[in-house]
């Protein structure tokens, strides 16, 4: 059975809140054997962020108390991506601090091959979320294999 996940440049920050409702709808929703949902947290315990993207795609997260740049979603990191050598305009998708939800989708291969190890930078498809008092949005949503 493959083991719950994320990428290893985001693992750290990503965390299981129940207590949130976007969270938990995310859940419902999107989670399965291959499919995982986070939620995001520096390492400040700040869980409010303001998000950048560009049309890689890819998409960043600054934490609104410490400044920290976290990688939510870039197609370097991923072995089955291929992402364009030249550089794109990064574009501030948030005036504001919001908290940003990700869901990282794996191939069900490792579900059912034995010979497949499970390697949690390969994912096959993420989904990034952003909520704020005006409810929940996705803004992200890419097949990477």
């Amino acid at each position: 059975m493959m083991k719950q996940n994320a990428p290893g440049h985001v693992v750290q920050y990503c965390y299981k809140d129940n207590n949130d409702a976007f969270f938990s709808y995310l859940c419902k929703h999107y989670e399965e054997e291959n499919s995982f949902v986070y939620k995001l947290k520096c390492t400040c315990t700040c869980d409010k962020f303001i998000v950048y993207q560009d049309e890689h795609p890819s998409v960043f997260a600054e934490c609104n108390n410490c400044g920290k740049k976290i990688t939510v979603y870039d197609l370097a990191y991923y072995p089955a991506a291929v992402k364009l050598e030249k550089n794109l305009l990064l574009k501030k998708t948030t005036r504001k601090a919001v908290y940003v939800y990700v869901n990282y989708e794996y191939d069900d291969e490792f579900l059912y091959e034995n010979d497949v190890d499970f390697n949690a930078n390969d994912i096959t498809w993420a989904k990034v979320f952003i909520a704020n008092d005006n409810g929940l949005k996705k803004i992200l949503d890419d097949e990477t294999a």
